[in-house]
């Protein structure tokens, strides 16, 4: 059940990222990302009021969830759109597929968890498919390469809120009320700096919003179902499944995106090295 919960968290956001991309044809990455947010966030509390109890909400146990919400889907969601809109959705979720590996560095700095060799191998496959990933073919001058930083960044705050989120969860037993929370942390603050800091009204076509709700629902079912099977399962097992979203991003892509950027051979050979590296850190890197 834990697999299928799993990968059903990556379809989701694998579908998420098609309606996203096609939603930036017609809004800027701000104001898609706060809305985005906005209908995950009514998603996944839709989910919490109907099928748990509220009874931890005012403990201190739930403030690490609080901090996972300011890191992400906050912060890391806007440097995630505005990679989706520069270089497209396969490369995005193909870089942050390494999200797991980044995390899994992280507590070996800072938990003093031990790699073993198998961890090389794993570093190896991701490196080969990143430059790949990176690699432009002569002429083409539809994306930058320094605009791999955004989807890089992203990465990385989707994998400090992974540590934030395990050390949470080592006093804290209800993980859709921690969905809900981080998520509400997520959407306050969104709306707040659009609010404070936009220079320009948060002015949305009528198209780009149904493609952001249809993105926001996606996405809130794929949250629930992944913290759902965090619940069930370890780590090990769930995060490198919810992360092979890159692979059903890269498929959808292709059907679904063919006017709005091409999916190659090195794209697609990337993305099955990066998410295999991944797998195999996360399965037998750490001890």
């Amino acid at each position: 059940m834990t697999p299928l919960l799993a990968l059903s968290a990556a379809f989701g956001f694998g579908v998420a990222g098609i309606f996203l991309k096609r939603a930036l044809q017609y809004v800027d990455p701000l104001p898609a990302a706060v809305l985005s947010v906005t209908f995950t966030t009514a998603v996944v509390w839709t989910v919490t009021l109907s099928t748990t109890s509220l009874d931890g909400l005012l403990t201190p146990r739930i403030l690490p969830f609080v901090v996972a919400g300011v890191i992400a889907p906050g912060l890391a969601r806007l440097a995630l759109f505005t990679g989706i809109d520069r270089v497209g959705v396969a490369r995005t979720y193909a870089i942050g597929a390494t999200a797991p590996l980044v995390s899994v560095v992280l507590a070996i700095l800072f938990l003093g968890e031990r790699p073993s060799w198998l961890l090389l191998i794993g570093a190896g496959a991701i490196v080969v498919g990143g430059t790949l990933l990176s690699a432009r073919p002569p002429g083409d001058r539809s994306w930058r390469r320094r605009d791999l930083v955004f989807a890089g960044l992203a990465a990385f705050g989707f994998a400090v809120r992974d540590n934030v989120t395990r050390y949470g969860f080592l006093d804290f037993t209800d993980p859709v009320l921690a969905a809900a929370v981080s998520t509400a942390t997520s959407v306050t603050l969104m709306w707040t700096y659009a609010l404070i800091a936009a220079r320009r009204e948060l002015r949305v076509d009528r198209l780009g919003l149904k493609l952001l709700m249809c993105a926001g629902v996606a996405e809130g079912f794929a949250y629930v179902t992944m913290w759902r099977a965090l619940a069930r399962g370890s780590v090990a097992v769930v995060s490198p499944l919810t992360n092979s979203h890159s692979i059903f991003a890269v498929v959808l892509a292709a059907v679904f995106l063919r006017d709005l950027e091409r999916v190659t051979w090195r794209i697609g050979v990337a993305t099955v090295l990066m998410v295999a590296g991944v797998m195999i850190v996360l399965r037998f890197g750490a001890r």
